[in-house]
């Protein structure tokens, strides 16, 4: 049958049995699977479903678009930027010309988040994922749209412009209210955390990341509470001064060529 990928062999179904329908949910459900192990901060395991989610895909475009798509979400969400573009990469090269908007759109905001977060121009990189949600995620509200506005303030941070984040995490508040969007309300305040660095106040960051670290609790998002955790140690043993960071960035070195032209995802 063309069309027929590696998928179908594996959630265990015959030439008789297969139907695209249940095989594209299968892969969402296997996606958000390691996506929460992610918030969980089991990140080994949420690789190594996301490793054999992408085997399950094969060449699909349909199937890359959604595996890739849960794959960069969740590196975006633990922190891994070189993750994120090599995944935003794959996925965009399947379907290059955006004919499948929603999950697309998540390959491209993780491409954007990816290339900020590692100082690659980093304003024109938070301008275009400002202006795909706009256009595909905010209106209607879709998945994680809160977590993207996080996000967007992570990006407007890196660009060095604090006014912008504080409005970008404004608005994760409001979608998080709004649509109960929750899993990102830890990580919205770890954003803050951040913010209050950049603008000096540092005890404000505290507060803010003690805070951090019991909403992540309640809400078992032990990959927030770790991060909180350790930014409170930092700061700690720093005295109360310098910025210590909420994440480990690592530099992708040439994964970004091709993804971004001229400040435009691609």
């Amino acid at each position: 049958m063309p069309g027929r990928r590696s998928s179908d062999t594996f959630f265990g179904h015959d030439d008789e049995q297969y139907d695209p329908v249940r095989n594209g949910v299968q892969l969402m459900t296997a996606g958000m699977f390691a996506e929460i192990a992610g918030y969980r901060g089991q990140t080994a395991q949420a690789r190594a479903v996301l490793g054999t989610l992408a085997k399950a895909a094969g060449d699909a475009p349909y199937s890359v678009t959604t595996a890739t798509s849960f794959e960069a979400r969740t590196a975006a969400v633990v922190g891994d930027p070189a993750w994120a573009l090599r995944a935003a990469e794959r996925g965009i090269a399947a379907d290059p010309h955006f004919s499948f908007a929603s999950l697309g759109t998540y390959l491209r905001l993780a491409g954007c988040w990816a290339l900020a977060a590692t100082g690659q121009n980093p304003t024109a990189a938070a301008d275009e994922a400002e202006r795909l949600m706009r256009t595909h995620l905010a209106s209607p509200a879709r998945t994680c749209v809160s977590t993207w506005y996080a996000f967007l303030g992570e990006m407007r941070i890196a660009a060095g412009s604090p006014g912008q984040a504080a409005a970008a995490l404004d608005s994760a508040e409001e979608y998080l209210e709004r649509y109960g969007q929750r899993s990102a309300e830890a990580l919205i305040i770890l954003v803050r955390v951040q913010l209050k660095h950049v603008t000096g106040n540092n005890r404000g960051a505290v507060r803010l990341a003690g805070r951090a670290r019991t909403v992540a609790h309640r809400q078992e998002a032990h990959l927030f509470a770790q991060r909180a955790g350790r930014f409170l140690t930092r700061i700690g043993q720093r005295g109360g001064t310098g910025v210590p960071a909420l994440r480990s960035p690592r530099t992708p070195g040439d994964l970004g060529q091709g993804l971004v032209s001229n400040g435009t995802v691609s």
